[in-house]
């Protein structure tokens, strides 16, 4: 994934996306070329993996894995329209779509032990939903549905984030795009916008600012030489 510097995610943010229960795409390479299915994971922080169950007939888990796999978080998006931009009547611009993504990748492991499977469906439950909610299901029906799935490891060996949050943009675009987004339940992206893409662009253009002041005096010191 092409991730420009102003465009990566904080790594307290990776943090948080990976701490918390989250669906994810995992992506498998065979022999007939790659299999995605959509599925929620958890991390298993003692393993450095993130943990997840399929369906045993499902055709990713029957066919070889080749190489490492990939887990997609897509966390949060928009659709960013030009009318939102506080400059965009001095300076049209063009729509475009904000959002952030996770990539993770490293090896797949299948174990296909009803106990691993049952495992790893419960310990997913009990991080999503912190009443008792499958001892009433009886641990003989949990067993015998457990036979038809599989549990799916994906270690955690590289992790890239990518937030394209308008963090090229004017502050005041920005801060009109963050009232926006707020003004449409998108509470999430809106913070995003006003805590991390809103500091970094103010730094931006008081650096840029700066830079012009000093091209501003150097053209003006080689008037003078000129002059002279």
């Amino acid at each position: 994934m092409y991730v420009p510097r102003h465009f990566e995610l904080p790594e307290d943010y990776v943090t948080s996306l990976l701490d918390r229960p989250h669906v994810g795409n995992l992506i498998t390479v065979h022999a007939d070329g790659p299999a995605a299915t959509l599925v929620p994971f958890y991390r298993d922080a003692e393993r450095n993996a993130l943990v997840t169950h399929l369906v045993r007939n499902n055709p990713q888990m029957r066919e070889p894995i080749t190489g490492r796999g990939m887990v997609i978080f897509d966390d949060v998006d928009a659709y960013v329209s030009p009318r939102w931009y506080a400059t965009n009547e001095v300076k049209p611009n063009v729509p475009t779509w904000d959002y952030i993504t996770l990539h993770v990748r490293g090896p797949v492991r299948i174990d296909s032990s009803p106990e691993a499977a049952l495992q790893a469906a419960r310990r997913l439950t009990e991080l999503s939903e912190p009443d008792d909610v499958l001892t009433p299901i009886g641990e003989e029906k949990l067993e015998r549905m457990a036979r038809a799935i599989v549990a799916v490891e994906v270690g955690i060996e590289q992790v890239q984030g990518k937030a394209k949050m308008s963090q090229n943009r004017h502050p005041d675009d920005i801060r009109s795009l963050a009232a926006e987004l707020a003004r449409q339940g998108q509470d999430r992206m809106a913070e995003f916008l006003l805590e991390v893409s809103l500091p970094y662009a103010e730094q931006r253009y008081a650096t840029l600012a700066r830079l012009g002041e000093v091209h501003a005096l150097r053209e003006d010191v080689k008037d003078i030489t000129d002059f002279h």
